[in-house]
């Protein structure tokens, strides 16, 4: 097992890591927990976008699954190199779970992934999703900040696999009227004479 206690564990572990791969047939595809590394707690950081919340109840499900069945799933991480932090993208809950409040670990089981700003926060989103835990009425604020990013609609729509028209809901939902400066618009209504 691989510890990175600082910042020049994890550049030796970059130098030297090498992805694992399995052949589908939707093509080759990345088995990036095969790679799962245990980071020092305090070189991890939460995300500031994560529209998820788990409540106490749930939290103590969580632990009694830890007990039960060991910690089976790993956070996910990126490097930040401003901050010189990992950033979760995916497991802010199971991190939390082995802090000083619940278990008290020195360390977080975690799977770094070289993510860029949008693929970050897409991440996040797509996580949540798959497991059926996201808070839709957060969405609004990550799609404002991917167009801010310079994503367009049609993008964010495929990834998110959301339809157009929901796109623009969020966007309308966020008040920035600088989203909707470049957008073509329709009449509302049109008159129609009618012959007496």
């Amino acid at each position: 097992m691989r510890y990175i206690n600082n910042i020049e564990d994890y550049r030796e572990w970059k130098k030297e890591h090498s992805p694992v791969y399995l052949e589908s047939k939707k093509g080759k595809i990345e088995i990036a927990c095969m790679n799962t590394v245990l980071i020092k707690r305090d070189l991890i950081k939460p995300n500031n976008w994560n529209p998820n919340y788990v409540s106490k109840d749930k939290m103590e499900q969580l632990e009694d699954s830890i007990k039960i069945s060991g910690f089976c799933f790993p956070s996910v991480v990126y490097f930040d190199e401003d901050f010189e932090m990992f950033v979760i993208s995916d497991g802010a809950h199971r991190f939390k779970m082995g802090g000083a409040d619940w278990f008290g670990f020195e360390y977080a089981p975690c799977v770094i992934r070289d993510f860029d700003e949008n693929q970050r926060m897409i991440a996040t989103v797509q996580f949540n999703k798959a497991r059926g835990v996201h808070q839709v009425d957060l969405d609004a604020d990550i799609i404002r900040s991917l167009i801010e990013q310079g994503m367009n609609e049609a993008e964010i729509s495929d990834r998110f696999k959301i339809d157009l028209e929901t796109v623009m809901r969020y966007k309308s939902l966020t008040g920035i009227r600088e989203l909707f400066k470049n957008q073509v618009y329709s009449n509302s209504w049109s008159v129609i004479q009618k012959e007496d």
